[in-house]
C-alpha cells in the first residue's frame, strides 16, 4: 500500500468535515475572485457621469464589504474543518503506534532503539498531522485559486492572461524539480534526527556512568558530531528553500510588471479600462498567493511523507496471528490446573552458533516451589523468558496442561504466568499506582498497606514526603536499587496469580531483609506455584526442588539437603556464601 493510500484511509474516517471544508474553501476562493469584479465596476463609475450612477456605486461598495466579511467567516470555518480532523488523525496514529509498540515482541525493539521510536511518535507524526490538515487545505486552496482566477482573467482579456500564465508555468517546472531533491534531503534529515534522539536517550540513561568515568568530553564530542551532521543536512535544505521560496514569493511582482507593461498598451488603445487593469492587478495577487503558500506546502508534504515512512515502520510490522486468538474466559480460568511441562527444550539466540539451553526437561505443578541455581551465563534468565514467551520458541517444547504454549496467545499465557525480573521497572507515578499497576481490575488479596509491609518497604514509605502518593520519578530514579526491587515485589504480591516467576529479585537487599521477604513469599504470597531463580543458596533452602544449571543444561536436581550431599558445585556455593555472611556479620 502506498503512503498516500494509507493516509487516505484515515482521511475517509473524517470525510464529512473534510467534505464541508472543501466546500467552504471553494466558497472562499469564489468570493475572492468575485470581489475584484465589483471593484472594477466601482472604479469605472468614477467618471464625469458619476452623479447619475452614484446609487450604483454605493451598492457596489456595500456588496464588496458584505462579501469581504463573509469571506473572513467562510475562510475561518474552512480552517476549522481541516485542522480539527488533522488533530484527530494525529491522535489516532499515536494511539495505534502506542498499542502496536506494546504488542510487538523483543526482536522489533532490539532493532529499533527507544530514541528512534520516541522521535517517530513525537516528531514524525506531527508532520503527518500538518499534511492531513494544513497541507490538504492548501491543496484545495491552490486548485481552486489556479482554476477560478485564470477563468476570470480570461473573461477580461485572453491575450493578457496568456502573458501572465507563461512565468507561472516556468515557476511550476522549477518547483517540481526542487521537490524531488528536497524529498530525499528531508527523509535523510528525519533519519538523522531519530539517530540524535537515540543518542540523547542513551546518554541520559547512562548519565551516572558518564559522570563516574569522567567521560563528559567523549559524550559531548559524540553528540556534537551527530548534531553537526543534522545541522549540515538542515543547511542543505535551507539553501534550496532560499532559492525556491523567493522565486515563489516574487511571482506576483513579475505578474504586476507584465500587467502594467502589456495592460498599459491595451489601456492606451482602449481595449481595457482602468477598472479592468485594477481588477487584473488584484487577480495577479490572487494568482500568486498559491505559489507563495506552495513553498510552505512543499515543506509540509516532504515532512509528512517522510513521517509516513517512519510511522509505517511501526504500524506495518506483522503481529503474531495467534496473539489475536484468545481462549474463552472459562477455559482461561482453568489454565494451569495440571502442570507446566518443559520437554527437550533447546534454544539459541538469532545469529548464535551455540544453543543457550540444551535438552531442558522439568515439570512445575500447582502448589510446587521450584528453585534454579547456576553460574552467570548458565541460561537461567533465558529459561525464564522461554516459559513466559518473552522469547519466541519452537512449537512442541513447552506445554501447559497439555497445550503447547505457542498455540496460546501471550495475553492468555501471561494471565497465568507472572514474571518479576532482576531489573525492576517503575513508572514515573506514585508508589500506590506502581503497586496497583498489575492488578488489571482484579480483586487484590491484600491491602496496599499490608502489601508494603510484606515487601519490607512500609517503614521507608512512611518517611517519604507524601507517603504512598510520592512520585518515584522516571524508572524509579528517586529510589535505591533495593527499594526498587522491594516495590516491584510489592506489585507482584498485591494480586494473586497461578505461577509466579521471581528472577533473582532479592540481589540488592541485605541478608536480614532477604530472610524477612522469603518468609512473606513462602508463607503469605497468594500464588499457586513459585519458580524462583537466585544466585544465593539461602534463598533456595525452602523450595521443594532445586535445579542446578551449568552451560545451558540441568546438571543436578533435588531438595536443598540432597544437593548439599551430592552436588559439589551446590555445596561449594553454599559454603562460600555462608562464610561471606559470617564475615559481613
Amino acid at each position: 500500500m502506498s503512503n498516500l493510500r494509507f493516509l487516505l484511509g484515515y482521511i475517509l474516517q473524517h470525510k464529512l468535515p473534510f467534505s464541508l471544508g472543501v466546500v467552504f474553501v471553494f466558497l472562499t476562493n469564489w468570493l475572492a475572485v468575485s470581489i475584484p469584479m465589483y471593484v472594477q465596476r466601482c472604479i469605472d463609475l468614477l467618471n464625469p457621469q458619476l452623479e447619475a450612477h452614484y446609487d450604483e456605486l454605493i451598492h457596489g461598495i456595500v456588496i464588496i464589504f458584505i462579501m469581504a466579511f463573509l469571506m473572513i467567516f467562510v475562510r475561518s470555518l474552512s480552517r476549522i474543518l481541516f485542522f480539527n480532523p488533522g488533530r484527530a488523525i494525529e491522535m489516532a496514529l499515536k494511539n495505534e503506534c502506542s498499542a502496536r509498540l506494546n504488542r510487538l515482541q523483543r526482536e522489533f525493539h532490539q532493532d529499533h532503539p527507544v530514541g528512534t521510536l520516541i522521535s517517530i511518535v513525537n516528531n514524525d507524526i506531527n508532520g503527518i498531522r500538518l499534511m492531513a490538515g494544513l497541507g490538504l487545505l492548501q491543496i484545495f486552496n491552490i486548485l481552486f485559486a489556479l482554476s477560478l482566477t485564470p477563468v476570470k482573467m480570461w473573461q477580461m482579456s485572453p491575450s493578457l492572461t496568456v502573458y501572465c500564465v507563461i512565468p507561472v508555468l516556468v515557476v511550476l517546472f522549477v518547483v517540481s524539480k526542487a521537490m524531488s531533491w528536497m524529498r530525499n534531503l528531508m527523509r535523510a534529515r528525519m533519519e538523522e534526527l531519530q539517530g540524535l534522539s537515540t543518542r540523547t536517550v542513551g546518554f541520559l540513561a547512562g548519565i551516572d556512568v558518564i559522570k563516574g568515568h569522567r567521560i563528559h568530553a567523549w559524550a559531548a564530542q559524540k553528540f556534537a558530531h551527530e548534531n553537526g551532521v543534522l545541522h549540515r543536512r538542515s543547511v542543505q535544505l535551507f539553501k534550496i528553500r532560499t532559492f525556491i521560496f523567493p522565486m515563489l514569493g516574487y511571482i506576483d511582482k513579475v505578474l504586476k510588471v507584465i500587467i502594467l507593461a502589456v495592460g498599459g498598451s491595451y489601456l492606451i488603445r482602449r481595449d481595457l479600462t482602468i477598472g479592468e487593469i485594477t481588477a487584473f492587478l488584484t487577480y495577479a495577487t490572487l494568482l500568486s498567493l498559491p505559489f507563495i503558500s506552495m513553498g510552505f506546502m512543499i515543506s509540509i508534504f516532504q515532512s509528512g511523507m517522510a513521517g509516513l515512512d517512519s510511522v509505517r515502520r511501526i504500524l506495518d510490522q506483522p503481529l503474531n496471528a495467534q496473539d489475536a486468538c484468545h481462549l474463552p474466559e472459562d477455559e482461561r480460568r482453568q489454565l494451569f490446573r495440571d502442570c507446566v511441562r518443559v520437554k527437550d527444550l533447546n534454544f539459541a539466540y538469532p545469529g548464535a552458533s551455540e544453543p543457550v539451553l540444551k535438552n531442558i526437561n522439568l515439570e512445575i505443578r500447582p502448589g510446587q516451589r521450584i528453585g534454579i541455581l547456576g553460574r552467570i551465563g548458565s541460561g537461567k534468565s533465558t529459561l525464564v523468558n522461554c516459559l513466559n514467551r518473552y522469547l519466541e520458541i519452537a512449537p512442541g517444547q513447552i506445554f501447559m496442561d497439555g497445550r503447547d504454549i505457542t498455540s496460546l496467545s501471550r495475553k492468555d499465557l501471561r494471565s497465568v504466568v507472572r514474571t518479576l525480573t532482576q531489573d525492576p521497572f517503575l513508572f514515573s507515578d506514585t508508589i500506590a499506582a506502581n503497586v496497583r499497576f498489575g492488578a488489571g481490575g482484579r480483586e487484590s488479596a491484600f491491602s496496599l498497606e499490608e502489601t508494603l509491609r510484606m515487601s519490607s518497604i512500609a517503614g521507608e514509605v512512611a518517611h517519604f514526603p507524601h507517603q504512598e502518593e510520592t512520585v518515584v520519578g522516571e524508572k524509579g530514579i528517586l529510589l535505591s536499587g533495593g527499594q526498587k526491587q522491594r516495590l516491584s515485589l510489592a506489585r507482584a504480591m498485591y494480586t494473586p496469580c497461578r505461577l509466579l516467576i521471581l528472577d533473582n529479585v532479592l540481589s540488592a537487599v541485605d541478608y536480614e531483609t532477604e530472610r524477612f521477604l522469603l518468609q512473606q513469599i513462602f508463607e503469605k504470597l497468594r500464588a499457586d506455584s513459585i519458580l524462583i531463580v537466585s544466585d544465593r543458596v539461602s534463598v533456595l533452602e525452602r523450595v521443594d526442588q532445586v535445579l542446578v544449571l551449568d552451560n545451558g543444561e540441568i546438571v543436578a536436581r533435588g531438595a536443598h539437603e540432597e544437593l548439599l550431599r551430592e552436588n559439589e558445585y551446590y555445596r561449594q556455593t553454599a559454603e562460600l556464601q555462608s562464610h561471606g555472611r559470617r564475615e559481613v556479620a
